[in-house]
């Protein structure tokens, strides 16, 4: 098997790596990905399923293809110390600016990063610098990545993982997949209506024979696609019902339907959105100016532009730092003993994030996911998360700094809680219904709540029990 996935390199190394529309992991079977994540040193999970594999396979693939399959096999050499020891250097340095360097800071560049003796004419040396640059890039991907698989085949994971998993199916549950029949604003349309406006729009032909059904899926491949945002296409129950999903809304009788649309234009997101998929080309233009990744006058297709702002938002100082106030940065420092509180009181903003920005080592806060969300999907979570309408911020900053708070609390108590079951299931060999039904109470405080309807009928808290042993009992096997 280990020649086999060589062979496949060399293969691609003739053909280049990722030339192909299809990468090659695609098609590969569990053996496959396994040794290929065995060859570049990736811990993998336990008893992992194919599509598992397939994911930690795309992850370090794509990592290779960004950074370059030498750069990255540097960065994947990178331990978390060394990675924390070399951001210092690395931070605050933009590759392009390497280009710009004498031969003796260049020299002086690969002597700090372990270069024995760096010899060569100038653009060797440049581009052994960059190669080193680009190591250190590819580590903070990696180690953000290993960071939250760290704990893959540990009941803690488990655990998060069957949690999880109930959460998605219920909100699956909640926003299930739009019917053609009932879920549009055309579902109640006669067949004349949906034929009229099929032909008027050339999707169908006069005496072309469709049945209903055809004409409400064509009506959704075509009407669907071309009306933006999505939601308006939704039809008025299927709108409010999404809102009430998300705690948006009360499941009392659908308001008027502009009242929906407004608020799913305050609310609406889309789970496969970044906060600049609805910029505008202007936006985006706007943003990698100012951050110096591109010059003014340069002429680039949105789709480029797309690209280098995915590729340097989570690198730049103020994605990370717009979710903390002055009052948070100041704190930190403080007490981490950077600074004093006296000294820290007359630093500006600007002062505050370059000295927490060059201190600060944690790479999963960069990397977490809120920084990346629109601006909807910021104002749902916090809903979500029991923040009053009225109380929403106005800015995105401040949106940032709420959803940083509430994330950082549920992790917290997520992480307690994970902590009580592993205790509990630690506590002995043998895994007992009756310390299930403990885990039970735990993950789902079903004593308490049937504690606190107990006053309103003895018979109530006695079902709920009963349902409660029944899930322990159930959940046995899988736990």
């Amino acid at each position: 098997m280990k020649y086999s996935i060589l062979l496949l390199f060399a293969i691609g190394a003739q053909a280049s790596w990722f030339g192909a529309d299809t990468p090659a992991y695609q098609s590969w079977n569990t053996d496959q990905l396994s040794s290929w994540l065995k060859e570049h040193n990736v811990q993998t999970p336990s008893a992992p399923s194919q599509q598992e594999l397939q994911d930690l396979v795309k992850f370090h693939w794509t990592a290779a293809q960004q950074y370059g399959a030498d750069s990255y096999d540097s960065a994947a050499q990178y331990g978390s110390d060394q990675y924390n020891a070399a951001q210092q250097t690395f931070q605050n340095v933009k590759e392009s600016a390497i280009d710009t360097w004498d031969e003796s800071t260049l020299r002086q560049f690969l002597l700090d990063q372990g270069v024995v003796a760096p010899k060569g004419p100038r653009e060797q040396l440049v581009q052994l610098a960059k190669e080193k640059y680009r190591g250190w890039q590819g580590a903070a991907s990696s180690l953000s990545y290993r960071a939250s698989t760290a704990a893959y085949g540990s009941p803690a994971h488990q655990a998060t993982q069957s949690v999880r998993s109930a959460i998605a199916q219920a909100t699956a549950e909640a926003t299930r997949k739009l019917d053609d029949s009932k879920d549009y604003v055309y579902s109640t349309w006669d067949d004349n209506r949906l034929r009229a406006f099929l032909e008027e729009k050339g999707i169908i032909k006069t005496k072309q024979q469709a049945t209903r059904d055809d004409m409400l899926r064509m009506m959704r491949e075509y009407y669907a696609k071309a009306t933006t945002p999505v939601y308006e296409t939704w039809s008025d129950s299927y709108a409010h019902e999404w809102l009430v999903a998300h705690g948006l809304a009360t499941s009392t009788a659908p308001p008027p339907r502009a009242s929906i649309l407004e608020r799913l234009k305050w609310y609406y997101y889309d789970v496969t959105q970044r906060v600049w998929n609805t910029w505008t080309e202007s936006d985006m233009k706007s943003w990698l100016v100012e951050h110096n990744i591109v010059k003014s006058d340069a002429q680039v297709s949105r789709e480029k532009l797309e690209r280098l702002v995915a590729d340097n938002y989570l690198s730049a100082e103020d994605t990370v730092w717009a979710a903390w106030g002055d009052s948070d940065i100041r704190a930190w420092l403080i007490e981490h003993n950077y600074i004093t509180a006296p000294k820290a009181e007359k630093l500006t903003r600007p002062e505050l994030v370059r000295i927490i920005n060059s201190k600060y080592t944690d790479v999963s806060s960069r990397t977490a996911p809120y920084l990346v969300w629109p601006d909807a999907r910021l104002r749902a979570y916090l809903r979500e998360h029991g923040l009053s309408e009225d109380a929403l911020p106005t800015s995105r900053p401040g949106l940032l700094q709420e959803a940083r708070i509430r994330y950082t609390q549920a992790s917290t108590r997520s992480e307690a809680l994970y902590q009580r079951v592993l205790d509990l299931l630690s506590s002995g060999v043998h895994i007992a219904e009756d310390k299930l039904w403990a885990v039970l109470e735990i993950l789902t405080g079903a004593k308490d709540r049937a504690g606190e309807k107990a006053g309103e009928g003895k018979a109530w808290g006695e079902e709920k029990g009963r349902e409660a042993k029944e899930s322990a009992a159930k959940y046995t096997a899988e736990l």
